[in-house]
């Protein structure tokens, strides 16, 4: 209702102020009411702070504050897309640094483990430029470039560059039906504002628009041997339990570990299976149960180790 209110409100100021601003069609007007009556987008979105940046083999992991002090780990491998906002280029993981305004968009379509902080993987993240002013708005838009929120209206020119997510040029044709991720900078003061946009990039993988029809599968095994490998070089025994290295393990059988200082352990995750350890404690936690080694995890060499019993568990839990 909100938003019908909206449309509602700039019909009677265009109306109004005609010579100020720009009217729409009324059946320009219909189509907004009917397209905000579906989902505006695919995402949901997480702006905030970046405060601590820890990496990993395959990924790094970005601890996110927003302005109400909540907490979001955000977990970027190599298929996330960055970009800076004001020079709308890609840039790369690596340059991701402390104190870095960021604003995250992930699948909300998703499967999310249901643990404090949040652990997203973002489809796309976009870095704020502290020189060059740029906004960018991730939505759906109807035939008209309008977006299916009604906040923004685009009008494209032959200097706006149309991208697949791929980074190739495409035609204006190949906009439609895609989610849009739209690079900006000045807007009109009308209502909507409208925008001549720098860059759009059509978004085509999230989760509503895959095919159905096909039966998703599971991430590919790793090689035991790998594994077996790693703890025949890297391995000590204690009280007659083999202890190995829980982040090389671990990382290898496809699962993320997060490191927990605060609490002096780490949580172990994989689609919606999550372990709890602890240094100098044996119980251990799995999703909403708990369990006990038979030998406590410890640090040794800046590397946390845990009984041989936690590969089993991961094994039978992935």
């Amino acid at each position: 209702m909100k938003k019908i209110g909206t449309i509602a409100l700039a019909a009677l100021l265009t109306g109004s102020m005609a010579g100020t601003y720009p009217t729409f069609a009324q059946d320009e007007q219909t189509q907004v009411i009917e397209d905000n009556e579906k989902d505006a987008t695919n995402y949901m979105k997480f702006s905030g702070v970046v405060k601590e940046i820890e990496k990993g083999a395959k990924e790094i992991q970005v601890t996110v504050e927003d302005k109400d002090e909540m907490i979001m780990m955000l977990r970027i491998n190599d298929e996330s897309l960055l970009f800076n906002s004001g020079t709308t280029k890609s840039i790369q993981k690596t340059t991701l640094k402390k104190g870095s305004r960021v604003e995250a968009y992930y699948d909300k379509n998703k499967p999310m483990i249901l643990i404090y902080p949040a652990q997203v993987t973002p489809e796309v993240i976009v870095v704020k430029d502290e020189d060059i002013f740029g906004e960018v708005k991730i939505a759906k838009f109807n035939k008209a470039y309008l977006s299916l929120d009604g906040e923004l209206k685009l009008n494209l020119d032959k200097d706006t560059i149309l991208l697949n997510q791929e980074g190739k040029e495409i035609q204006e044709k190949n906009l439609q039906g895609k989610e849009l991720a739209v690079f900006y900078d000045v807007t009109t003061r009308s209502l909507p504002p409208q925008t001549t946009p720098s860059k759009i990039i059509a978004l085509d993988y999230v989760t509503e628009e895959l095919p159905g029809t096909e039966t998703p599968t599971e991430p590919e095994k790793s090689d035991t041997s790998k594994v077996q490998e790693i703890i025949s070089n890297d391995h000590y025994m204690k009280n007659g339990v083999k202890m190995i290295p829980l982040r090389k393990v671990a990382e290898e059988l496809g699962y993320y570990v997060q490191s927990q200082p605060e609490v002096n352990g780490a949580i172990i995750t994989l689609q919606n299976s999550s372990f709890t350890v602890k240094r100098g404690d044996k119980m251990y936690g799995y999703n909403r149960s708990i369990g006990y080694f038979e030998v406590a995890p410890e640090m040794k060499g800046m590397k946390t180790y845990v009984p041989e019993q936690m590969l089993e568990l991961m094994v039978k839990n992935r």
